[in-house]
């Protein structure tokens, strides 16, 4: 290793996906810790405005470019792995991994699968701490809700098994080559920057009609939404608080709501009151019931800051500054 363990990071790290909306909110607090970062993304829904500073070097391409990946690992003292299959956005409309993973299982698999075990060989090759960003999408839909790291793993989409895949190939060889291995299964993650899933799409129809807003399927999903600043503060809490060897952590709130309720705190904050309906029918492989058991990561102290309305109300400040600054949204906004 070419890192102490007073350092876990060393000083030189590679984030792959790291354009993208958690990508670049790691990238951002790695810099400002004096890091030296790689970032490399293929730009497919990552942006380019979303990487600045004088230490972040981007580099445009594809994580199943072994040459590519084999220089920027080299190069680097631990690899935190981001990125996944996720198409061009403005290509597909408003959507989820999961929608594009049952539309594209193959691409799915290759980018998210073979992808990640390139980038995994590449860390054995150079003997490089490996930090892999799966989804509580790999429990699948299970009735015990909220589920432990040991709890059984049915994915019910693409999505999730290929982000189960690439968990295996992980703890696999960190058990074969003795390697340092941290998996993260987080659930659903918001903020500033996210330009996809629930909160933006809501955000997005309300932009365009703030009296009626229709919702896909029936709101009695149940999430556990987390900001992304906590998110970040639990990955490197994992990855600092002890000796990699394989370990895999939930990383959420430990609470869940539904989408109802989500939805109802999104039209506090903004302070309007639309006419609300459901679709009653969502895209195949979508999960009712999606949280998880977070106990071990609070043992290593972790505590999510963030409440999912002061959460919301920091992500709809920069959808208003950042997405739509010459619409009005809502009349507390205005």
């Amino acid at each position: 290793m070419n890192f102490d363990e007073k350092n876990r990071l060393g000083q030189t790290v590679l984030v792959t996906g790291g354009a993208g909306f958690v990508g670049s909110h790691l990238v951002d607090r790695l810099a400002t810790e004096g890091k030296k970062l790689y970032v490399l993304d293929n730009l497919s829904s990552g942006r380019r405005d979303n990487i600045s500073g004088q230490n972040v070097n981007l580099v445009q391409g594809d994580i199943r470019n072994a040459r590519l990946v084999d220089t920027l690992v080299k190069k680097s003292d631990i690899v935190f792995h981001l990125a996944e299959y996720i198409p061009e956005t403005s290509s597909y409309g408003s959507g989820h991994v999961i929608k594009y993973s049952v539309e594209n299982p193959l691409l799915d698999f290759d980018v998210s699968c073979r992808g990640s075990l390139t980038i995994l060989d590449k860390c054995r090759r150079y003997d490089k701490e490996i930090v892999f960003t799966s989804s509580a999408a790999v429990y699948g839909e299970n009735k015990n809700a909220p589920m432990n790291e040991d709890s059984p793993t049915a994915p019910s989409s693409p999505y999730g098994a290929s982000k189960l895949c690439a968990e295996t190939y992980m703890v696999l060889y960190s058990k074969l080559y003795n390697m340092p291995v941290t998996v993260l299964r987080f659930c659903n993650i918001y903020g500033p920057r996210q330009r996809k899933y629930l909160m933006y799409d809501i955000l997005l129809r309300l932009m365009e009609n703030p009296k009626k807003l229709k919702i896909l399927g029936t709101g009695m999903g149940q999430r556990d939404f987390i900001y992304v600043d906590d998110a970040i503060n639990a990955m490197l809490l994992a990855v600092r608080s002890q000796k990699s060897n394989g370990v895999v952590f939930n990383v959420g709130t430990g609470t869940s709501v539904s989408i109802r309720e989500a939805v109802g705190v999104i039209l506090r904050v903004i302070g309007i009151q639309p006419e609300i309906s459901f679709t009653q029918a969502s895209w195949k492989g979508d999960v009712k019931k999606l949280g998880a058991n977070v106990d071990r990561i609070r043992k290593l102290g972790f505590q999510p800051k963030y409440s999912l309305e002061n959460g919301l109300k920091e992500t709809i400040d920069w959808f208003k500054t950042q997405v739509c600054p010459s619409h009005s949204l809502g009349a507390n906004l205005e």
